[in-house]
């Protein structure tokens, strides 16, 4: 079987409140609509995850891939990942997004941010970049000194996708 985050588990990454526990965060972050639960029985113990994904499934964060369960979102989030809709990439939208994760990442997260650096380099799709996006959103809003610039940050990368920004040069931040 095969689950995504719903607009709730989205939310739990992007508001200052957390609802779930640190390995069921864990477990909501992987839930990427692609990995299938024999992969991830590869990273938890098997009574673990399906107690875990029980739950997510039951408070509606998480949804099997293609159901439209509409869940009512207790508050409006910034822009988030869900709200990106990616389509083909072009070269130069991948490298503009590539170089302002790569300098917030430098800027904010130093040591912390090493393998999301890496990850985030190595993207070549939208598929790969969407991942890598999504643990370095969840990345910065957890770090003290990134959690002020990511939701503006995730703002430019929507821009930069829905061609209303042409490149890293014509941001500030």
């Amino acid at each position: 079987m095969v689950y995504e985050k719903s607009a709730r588990g989205y939310n739990e990454f992007n508001s200052e409140v957390r609802t779930l526990h640190f390995k069921e965060r864990q477990v909501l972050l992987l839930m990427n609509g692609a990995r299938t639960l024999d992969d991830l029985e590869k990273l938890f113990p098997k009574d673990q995850l399906s107690q875990i994904v029980l739950k997510l499934e039951s408070k509606g964060y998480i949804q099997t891939v293609g159901s439209n369960i509409a869940i009512k979102v207790d508050s409006i989030t910034p822009i988030s990942l869900a709200d990106i809709r990616f389509t083909a990439i072009d070269e130069t939208k991948l490298a503009s997004i590539k170089a302002i994760v790569i300098e917030a990442t430098n800027d904010y997260l130093g040591l912390m941010g090493r393998g999301i650096k890496t990850q985030i380099e190595a993207c070549q799709d939208e598929v790969s970049l969407k991942s890598a996006l999504s643990i370095w959103h969840m990345t910065m809003r957890e770090s003290k000194l990134g959690r002020e610039s990511a939701s503006f940050l995730m703002e430019q990368i929507h821009q930069i996708l829905q061609n209303k920004i042409i490149g890293k040069d014509t941001l500030t931040h």
